[in-house]
């Protein structure tokens, strides 16, 4: 049985990814949360993709499961400093729905089971390595949304850029 918790951010993540990938939403309005992830998340999204083209363009994936091993993978890079914030936990939703956009990009059909495996490996990452401190740092309405729901400016274009660019700099080495 699944905990409230993982349903909760399970949900985060299913919006997010539907909004990223511009499918059609169905069911209840979201949450204060997911509203403010989309606004937050989708805006940086799409100028680090920009930023980063060229990493993208070279980046071959195929396959839920190689997605699921890229995202890994960078995820670790990401987290092995010890330190996580606000702006890391969005790096989270945002590597996940670039690798859902690079996904159909390359011609991969992304079914309903498909995007149901995404958004579990990307819940399950979340819960397994991040929910402590989620919990402790206000948890997602207390915490997350009131740090982004008035857009902050600590969280700058430059930091993403530049952590992703160290990121795909790593990852280019093995794909």
């Amino acid at each position: 049985m699944e905990s409230y918790e993982f349903r909760y951010v399970h949900g985060l993540v299913q919006d997010y990814l539907k909004y990223i990938l511009h499918e059609p939403q169905v069911g209840t309005a979201p949450s204060k949360a997911s509203q403010v992830l989309r606004n937050v998340a989708a805006s940086h999204q799409k100028k680090v993709e920009e930023s980063l083209r060229p990493y993208l363009d070279n980046l071959a994936i195929h396959s839920v499961d190689a997605a699921r091993i890229i995202f890994n993978q960078v995820m670790e890079k990401e987290f092995d400093d010890g330190n996580t914030n606000w702006g890391r936990i969005l790096t989270v939703f945002m590597f996940g729905g670039i690798l859902s956009k690079k996904l159909k990009e390359l011609g991969v059909q992304l079914t309903g089971e498909m995007e149901e495996q995404i958004s579990c490996f990307i819940t399950e990452y979340i819960i397994r390595t991040k929910a402590d401190w989620i919990e402790e740092n206000g948890g997602w309405e207390n915490g997350f949304v009131a740090k982004f729901e008035e857009k902050s400016p600590w969280l700058s274009l430059f930091d993403i850029k530049t952590k992703f660019m160290a990121i795909f700099s790593f990852f280019n080495q093995y794909y």
